[in-house]
């Protein structure tokens, strides 16, 4: 009997949690879907561009040539869906294991909404013709200071509920959740500084950009990814974390070494050879928390096969992780200069930001959604069918753009290395792979609309489900009060 109340008091405290951040979270997850849709169509878009210049070109739609459309997608891709789909998964994890409810969401929507006040200014700046130019970093110069507001007071938020938690144990998600919280007003701010305000050379400030890109992958998508994974992975299958010694230990691997990343790109370029060296020396180190990660997840899954193919959360969970460890290596790979300067001036480099932030982040983010949605809106997803549709068009289509990217981005190096042939040649060398790619994009488009739909629709029965609730307990109220 002691047993069964306080598994009835725990069932409770979950209940009262969710039910403090339920608005929040889901305005965080609905907010990135719509966003993530309007990616999904800007990259296929900016796809055909490579090989059709001429596709949607009308005057009235003159503003979405390459140069354009290509850093609105990456931008509405990071800024609109990663950091929002991660924190609004973060917000609701660091509820559950802080067992902490939220005092003011007030504040939280708030700074959502002035989040996405400053990606849609920032997308529309990039489309009409102000943005900047600088991978991950083009919106135009105002952007960023409402950006950081907006960042700054949901950490705030975060920290007053760590600060508030029940639990006194200080699990491995949460780590990595702070960590990122920490990390990115750090180098977002630091970035933007030396790229827009403070004088210095553009060689300068190229470097800044390339460690700004590296951090945001390793400190800040890669650690909310992992959180999740964390989470998700051992509470649907029923085991704990095979490790949590390991967990810490691949976090302060991370925390080391990702500060120090992104500038291998330039290796051979016009920098010191100390920076690139020092930079291609810490991604491979990177491989030995990656090595943790995987033993752990293995470790914690192993035996459970049944559990993993019939949970559409850690079927999402594993494959990105998967998609992780591929990353990794091949960054890791590419801080060889034999390697590298096959895949430094191609679109190779573009297939590598995809495999972190969509093949990665993306996958166990969609993991998180599919796990975390039902239990705010107490009502079960409406089409199995849809996610397991989203989850194979997903899979295929990545695989599509690593490969398309990988061996196509190679060919056009080569290709562009015969420096006794005419330019025309490497161009047609990348085409047919640039078709390939535009394939995957489209299945990508066709994946995002039906993952969008499905959560329109469970919100949309939620809705429907709280009015009706709310008119039953009317009419009772009536009949007693009668």
């Amino acid at each position: 009997m002691a047993q069964d109340k306080v598994a009835q008091e725990d069932i409770q405290r979950r209940t009262e949690i969710d039910s403090s951040v339920k608005f929040p979270v889901l305005f965080f997850i609905t907010s990135a879907a719509v966003w993530l849709t309007l990616a999904a169509l800007l990259g296929f878009v900016q796809q055909m561009k490579l090989h059709s210049p001429g596709f949607l070109d009308f005057s009235f739609l003159h503003f979405l040539n390459y140069g354009r459309s290509n850093p609105a997608f990456m931008g509405a891709l990071v800024y609109g869906w990663a950091i929002q789909a991660g924190v609004g998964v973060g917000i609701w994890i660091m509820a559950r294991l802080c067992r902490a409810e939220v005092k003011n969401p007030v504040t939280l929507i708030v700074a959502g909404h002035f989040w996405n006040l400053g990606v849609l200014i920032g997308v529309l700046g990039i489309l009409f013709g102000h943005g900047t130019s600088i991978e991950w970093l083009a919106f135009p110069k105002a952007v960023w200071p409402i950006l950081c507001g907006a960042f700054s007071l949901i950490v705030i938020w975060l920290v007053t509920m760590f600060h508030r938690r029940q639990d006194k144990e200080v699990y491995i998600s949460v780590w990595y959740i702070l960590g990122a919280c920490f990390w990115f007003p750090w180098i977002f701010i630091t970035a933007n500084l030396f790229i827009h305000i403070f004088p210095g050379s553009a060689v300068a400030k190229a470097a800044t950009n390339a460690w700004f890109m590296g951090s945001m992958i390793y400190l800040v998508l890669a650690p909310i990814g992992l959180a999740s994974a964390y989470y998700i992975i051992p509470k649907v299958i029923g085991r704990p974390v095979h490790s949590a010694q390991l967990g810490y230990y691949g976090f302060w691997g991370l925390a080391v070494f990702g500060g120090w990343t992104g500038i291998q790109k330039f290796m051979g370029g016009p920098l010191p050879a100390w920076m690139p060296a020092i930079s291609g020396a810490a991604v491979i180190l990177m491989l030995i928390p990656v090595l943790i990660v995987t033993v752990n997840q293995i470790m914690t899954i192993k035996g459970k096969s049944i559990e993993v193919n019939s949970s559409p959360a850690v079927r999402f969970t594993v494959a990105g992780i998967s998609f992780f460890i591929i990353y990794c290596v091949f960054s890791a790979l590419n801080s060889f200069l034999a390697v590298g300067k096959f895949t430094q001036l191609s679109f190779t480099s573009l297939g590598t930001q995809l495999l972190a932030v969509y093949g990665f982040f993306s996958m166990t983010i969609f993991g998180a959604i599919y796990f975390i949605v039902p239990r705010l809106t107490g009502t079960e997803w409406p089409s199995l069918k849809r996610i397991n549709s989203h989850f194979m068009l997903s899979i295929y289509a990545m695989g599509t753009l690593l490969v398309v990217h990988l061996f196509g981005g190679v060919w056009q190096s080569a290709a562009y290395g015969k420096f006794d042939a005419p330019l025309e040649n490497a161009i047609s060398a990348g085409k047919p792979y640039a078709i390939g790619g535009s394939v995957a994009w489209a299945v990508i488009v066709f994946a995002t609309l039906g993952f969008l739909m499905n959560l329109v629709s469970i919100l949309s029965r939620s809705g429907r489900s709280e009015i009706v609730s709310k008119f039953v307990k009317y009419i009772g109220g009536q009949e007693n009060s009668g």
